[in-house]
């Protein structure tokens, strides 16, 4: 399997104050790899790391046959979906899909709306195309979310705290989603979530992360991690228990 991102000796933080420090992983083409960790451990400040809107202390983060997030931001070669979505409201379904092939390609607006509507209906919103954000749930708006994230056909997405906010149905609905991008669409899916029923059903590959010591306590897939770890953090972890990660 194929490395797609390489982050190594990264410290994340801001005004020189380290949130993470000296942190290394790998991940994979195809894999759906879950950044995890108690509040305030380093996961959000990590991710906007990895996307390019913070720049690190230290050490670098490389996009393979890319470089650097800001080389991979322009145009995108890979797609972000917000934990609020961040759909624009006064404008429909379809106009946000629409934005970044308006913004990045030169195709015809027939053939811009052609793709749009393409992404639309691999989420399960083709019906929806004309309703504005505040007409449609919460799981519709992060389906859209993922459809214009995926409009430029990016080979690896981004997703922070997809099922926030979700109730369980529409929850393990998005899952199967990820699963089937990652599966059947091949996309690389690098997700920040403490949704512990999303983490163990899709999942390939975990970092658990620790405010405590300022970086990764725990590596590998999920299952294993919550089922043999013997490390009393990670057992706090995916079983709820009295946190030590606080």
């Amino acid at each position: 399997m194929a490395r797609v991102l390489a982050v190594r000796d990264l410290s994340v933080g801001y005004d020189d104050d380290p949130v993470l420090e000296e942190i290394a992983f790998d991940v994979q083409r195809g894999q759906v790899f879950a950044v995890l960790g108690g509040s305030g451990s380093g996961k959000s400040t990590l991710l906007r790391t990895l996307i390019g809107l913070q720049q690190p202390l230290h050490g670098r983060v490389h996009f393979t046959g890319i470089g650097t997030p800001a080389q991979a931001m322009a145009p995108p070669q890979f797609g972000v979906v917000f934990q609020s979505a961040a759909l624009f409201g006064s404008s429909t379904l379809l106009q946000n899909v629409l934005l970044p092939l308006q913004k990045w390609t030169d195709l015809p607006p027939a053939a811009a709306t052609a793709v749009a509507m393409g992404r639309l209906r691999l989420v399960g919103l083709e019906r929806f195309a004309h309703h504005l954000p505040s007409e449609v749930s919460g799981g519709m708006k992060k389906r859209a979310g993922i459809a214009r994230a995926l409009a430029l056909d990016p080979p690896m997405l981004f997703l922070d705290e997809p099922s926030a906010g979700l109730d369980p149905v529409t929850s393990a609905e998005l899952d199967e989603l990820i699963l089937t991008l990652a599966r059947r669409l091949g996309v690389t899916i690098v997700l920040v979530t403490h949704e512990l029923p999303t983490i163990l059903h899709v999942a390939d590959q975990c970092i658990l992360l620790d405010r405590g010591v300022r970086g990764i306590i725990a590596r590998g897939a999920p299952r294993d991690l919550a089922e043999r770890s013997t490390d009393a953090r990670v057992q706090a972890f995916f079983h709820r228990q009295t946190s030590r990660l606080a």
